[in-house]
């Protein structure tokens, strides 16, 4: 997987973040909040232990939305260029879900899943070996490690 330390960062530069820390799971998720937040297909990511994040510099703006799970999402973006960079979920307050487009390497990220299908596009192809979700994933076999960050 990604090479650690790692680090990225917005469009424009002034957003910056480093972590050192394995990533837990890295999947893509199809819904139409992802779609709309990316303005393309579907929104690649990574789930690290939130304290593992550092922002060094920039400042940030915070979109919070509910989900139809009910749960909480804030998703933080570069507050010049509106990049979108990491995301955080009320259900695993001890999780930081980075956005892998804002990686400085996004190419050394492996992805072995893929959520919410069921609002793929039609034109997106799937590798036959990734783990496939209708709807949400279910991550527990990634956290064994740490299954308290799962479990909340």
């Amino acid at each position: 997987m990604i090479r650690l330390p790692a680090a990225g960062g917005c469009r424009c530069g002034k957003c910056r973040y480093h972590f050192d820390a394995t990533p837990f799971v890295s999947y893509t998720c199809h819904c139409r909040e992802c779609q709309k937040i990316t303005g393309t297909a579907f929104l690649t990511c990574m789930q690290i232990p939130a304290e593992a994040l550092i922002i060094s510099s920039g400042k940030l703006s915070i979109d919070q939305r509910t989900a139809d799970s009910g749960n909480l999402l804030r998703t933080n973006f570069c507050q010049l260029c509106s990049s979108t960079l990491f995301a955080e979920n009320s259900a695993r307050p001890r999780v930081c879900t980075i956005h892998v487009g804002s990686l400085d390497h996004p190419e050394e990220v492996e992805v072995s899943a893929h959520i919410w299908i069921k609002q793929k596009l039609p034109w997106v192809a799937l590798p036959l070996h990734h783990r496939i979700f209708q709807s949400s994933g279910n991550w527990r076999s990634d956290y064994a490690r740490d299954l308290s960050r799962y479990e909340g």
